[in-house]
């Protein structure tokens, strides 16, 4: 890396933040349930709620791989028009 430049990673130097990452992992993995049946066992909501929830999850995923299979043709498509640029340039040069 050269001098002039900063790290691209930043670190969390708040104690607070890394406290509750901790708890949030220890504490998943210290009860030996799975995040299927954490979310079966929640009181938090009513089960109808749940099943809003993941219904919207469900909408907001496919809008999402909508978008990236979109992405993902941008992409081809922009491959494809560099290597007919890099070959047109080649063909010129020689």
């Amino acid at each position: 890396m050269s001098q002039g430049r900063r790290p691209v990673r930043t670190y969390h130097h708040n104690s607070n933040y890394r406290d509750n990452r901790s708890a949030l992992f220890t504490g998943a993995q210290s009860s030996g349930s799975s995040p299927a049946q954490l979310r079966a066992n929640s009181t938090k909501y009513p089960t109808n709620t749940h099943l809003d929830l993941e219904s919207q999850n469900d909408d907001k995923i496919e809008g999402l791989t909508g978008k990236v299979k979109l992405l993902k043709e941008i992409t081809l498509s922009i491959g494809e028009s560099v290597k007919e640029s890099n070959s047109l340039i080649s063909s010129m040069v020689w």
